[in-house]
């Protein structure tokens, strides 16, 4: 694969994950909200850092796709790396923030406080919408991350297959919730 068609499809890759995940960051907070869903708003801030993390892997693919310079004589392709290591730092932080809040939830539910009334039927469906569409981007963005041999979109898949069972978790919270269980 030459540099220039393994670039174009790293970068393509990328960015439509992030058009993905601004797209379901909107959707799962905004309906999270209104749908009085605290599981899908949790969902939808992990979407939100998702779409930082995809900002942050684009600009270290621009800074890898720099040719060679005096100081760097090899190239920059070494940011690549780079990027794979800070998706996965923001990774551990943004579990180690939900699991932290779902403790906090499970705190509240037996201490008797906090509103457990069950959420809207939509915000089952945005789960489980969330759930396909995370399904097909890591299939599709793992296969780029092999074919290309990109460390930072292969970090990207399998941050959007954590994705997959985050979506499952809280789409399952919300279906108990609306079947009766706290």
């Amino acid at each position: 694969m030459s540099i220039d068609n393994r670039r174009q499809k790293s970068i393509l890759a990328v960015n439509l994950g992030l058009f993905a995940n601004i797209v379901l960051a909107a959707l799962k907070t905004s309906i999270g909200i209104l749908g009085n869903s605290p599981a899908l708003l949790a969902d939808g801030i992990n979407s939100t850092s998702d779409v930082a993390y995809g900002i942050v892997v684009s600009v270290f693919m621009r800074l890898a796709g720099k040719p060679p310079d005096d100081e760097h004589p090899y190239g920059h392709s070494q940011m690549e790396s780079v990027a794979a290591v800070v998706v996965g730092a923001f990774v551990m932080t943004t579990a180690i923030a939900i699991f932290w809040d779902a403790v906090n939830n499970v705190y509240d539910l037996l201490a008797g406080q906090g509103d457990f009334s069950g959420a809207a039927s939509i915000a089952l469906w945005v789960g489980l919408l969330t759930v396909v569409i995370k399904l097909g981007l890591t299939v599709w963005t793992q296969r780029i991350g092999q074919q290309t041999q990109n460390t930072a979109v292969l970090a990207l898949a399998y941050d959007h297959r954590n994705d997959v069972f985050s979506a499952l978790a809280a789409s399952l919270g919300i279906l108990f919730g609306q079947i009766g269980y706290p």
